[in-house]
């Protein structure tokens, strides 16, 4: 699953087709993206918990792409939701964004 994070226009972008042209639209220069798997998982929510992660409404940290890689996709959309928990505390706008499946 891919998910597509974007703070000045406040959403969350769920892609589950690999081949979805949207997703071959994130090799933008300074488009960042982050692996999760379960092998990862604790250092990426660490990531988001200490602010390692941030948000702007400026080129480079205006959006993220997150491939994540869990046993289940209801552990992946599950993921999804606790990372909006975490960013919506310290981004209010993402804290009632719309998490849309795309694909």
């Amino acid at each position: 699953m891919w998910v597509y994070i974007n703070y000045p226009n406040p959403h969350f972008g769920v892609h589950r087709d690999h081949s979805c042209r949207m997703i071959r639209m994130r090799g933008k220069p300074d488009q960042r993206v982050r692996t999760v798997s379960i092998y990862t998982l604790g250092d990426a929510l660490s990531e988001f918990i200490d602010e390692e992660m941030r948000f702007a409404a400026e080129g480079g940290l205006n959006d993220l792409w997150i491939k994540i890689h869990l046993d289940t996709p209801e552990q992946e959309m599950g993921l999804v939701h606790v990372l909006q928990a975490i960013l919506g505390k310290r981004y209010s706008p993402l804290s009632n964004a719309s998490v849309d499946i795309h694909c």
